[in-house]
């Protein structure tokens, strides 16, 4: 216990992965969002082992340390740092744990000294984790009850083809084997993954599977690797495939509600009027457009989950979101869903 001296902690809690949560964590709701993660995750004494690595219990932090860590606010947190029980867990599977955690108790994680609010990052890509590719005459009777286009978008799909609905694209050169589409959602599936302990608790036999990404249409940014889908960063050989996947399936862009601007006066030395102006903007067109922009996104995640938990209820697969967290229903995939009064 003697890391726990004020000397020790805020570098250890620096270096993480530590989850900072609004409140004291039940250990019996530590354990349950974990093997989300591993379902195979189990109490140790006061810990929480999932997946090579151990969630200590929390330790409640004041201002002081919290401003040592980065992390602004007067109001304790609850730091529950993640560490390596044996060899280093793969994929930076500790990291997404932390993640993982403080997206569902609506906290912040840190990992070597960067502090990030998970329900603030963009991303969210839920994902579905295959034993195997599933070939293209079993998918599309699926996705032909989910998807639907009335035309092939030639400019950014030229090799692809309109099969009940569905854009179908047969990539199969690097990770990426097939891509299916319509004028919302791109479902993105690859192989050779490493098996995430989400999977591993139901594929211990097999030593790579296959990863689908249910994305959106319209993203104008890179495809985040799928390799950080199945639970952590990703690796070499990983990066180098997601420039494949960038080409085939641009990154996501979150909704953005067009910047309104404040009304001004025609007279710029009337101070009252430009102040007047300044402040109808923010409060009727800032505020609301903040609110409309973060409903449209949730809803579209939403969304995503659903038709992820629909492909793997048909495939015999695994729904999860993108830190590998597995979904029992499309809300599941928002964050906070843990969160709520509990024991201090």
């Amino acid at each position: 216990m003697g890391w726990l001296s004020n000397l020790l902690l805020p570098g250890r809690l620096r270096t993480g992965p530590t989850a900072l949560l609004p409140a004291r964590p039940d250990p019996k709701t530590l354990l349950a969002i974990a093997q989300l993660a591993d379902p195979e995750a189990r109490p140790a004494g006061d810990d929480v082992v999932a997946g090579g690595s151990r969630v200590q219990p929390p330790i409640e932090l004041g201002p002081d340390l919290l401003a040592k860590l980065g992390v602004p606010g007067e109001e304790p947190l609850w730091a529950c740092r993640i560490a390596a029980d044996g060899p280093l867990p793969v994929d930076f599977f500790d990291k997404s744990l932390a993640e993982g955690i403080a997206y569902r108790l609506g906290g912040w994680s840190v990992c070597q000294g960067d502090p990030v609010d998970p329900a603030e990052e963009a991303g969210g890509d839920p994902v579905i984790y295959l034993p195997a590719v599933p070939e293209p005459e079993e998918v599309l009777p699926i996705l032909a009850g989910l998807l639907h286009t009335d035309a092939v978008d030639t400019g950014r799909w030229p090799e692809g083809e309109l099969v009940d609905g569905v854009v179908h694209v047969p990539v199969r050169r690097g990770r990426v084997a097939d891509v299916y589409a319509d004028d919302e959602l791109v479902v993105t599936i690859e192989e050779g993954h490493r098996v995430p302990p989400v999977a591993r608790a139901r594929w211990p036999y097999l030593t790579e599977i296959a990863v689908a990404v249910v994305s959106p249409a319209g993203r104008t940014e890179e495809t985040r690797p799928v390799a950080e889908a199945t639970g952590g960063a990703a690796d070499a050989e990983g990066a180098e495939d997601a420039e494949g996947v960038a080409a085939v399936a641009p990154g996501e862009e979150v909704p953005v509600v067009a910047g309104e601007e404040a009304a001004r006066s025609e007279d710029p030395g009337d101070p009252d009027a430009v102040e007047t102006g300044a402040e109808t903007g923010e409060a009727e067109g800032g505020a609301a457009s903040d609110d409309d922009a973060v409903a449209v996104a949730r809803d579209a995640l939403v969304r995503r989950a659903a038709v992820a938990l629909e492909i793997a209820q048909r495939l015999q697969g695994i729904a999860a979101d993108s830190r590998g967290f597995q979904l029992a229903e499309p809300a599941d995939v928002l964050p906070g869903g843990y969160a709520g009064p509990t024991p201090t």
